[in-house]
């Protein structure tokens, strides 16, 4: 059996589990789901449901003036959506939500 402390992070509260797996030591159990996620993102790229990276990049950084310096892709009810941190000229960093298969600027803050 193999132990593993998990932190987990809930609405701005930390606690830690120990969960004791019954996997051999070594086995990528938390890797299937991540290669099943870019294996998802991948199809949704060839269908068109959503655009590169490189694209939505292009797109955020000149409607808002700035450098992307963090980015994450998530699927939500309403699609999936890019959550950029983007660094203004005046050096301060705001947070974009660019919907992924329109490249519309959804929300900033």
């Amino acid at each position: 059996m193999k132990r593993v402390i998990c932190i987990l992070l809930f609405f701005g509260a930390v606690s830690a589990v120990q969960l004791t797996l019954p996997f051999p030591s070594g086995t990528g159990v938390f890797s299937v789901s991540a290669a099943d996620e870019h294996d998802d993102v991948l199809q949704a790229i060839k269908r068109g449901e959503l655009m590169t990276y490189a694209k939505i990049k292009r797109i955020a950084e000149a409607k808002l003036q700035g450098v992307v310096v963090g980015q994450k892709l998530r699927r939500t009810n309403r699609g999936w959506q890019y959550d950029l941190r983007i660094r203004r000229k005046d050096g301060k960093v705001m947070v974009a939500i660019v919907d992924a298969r329109t490249g519309e600027i959804v929300a900033t803050r």
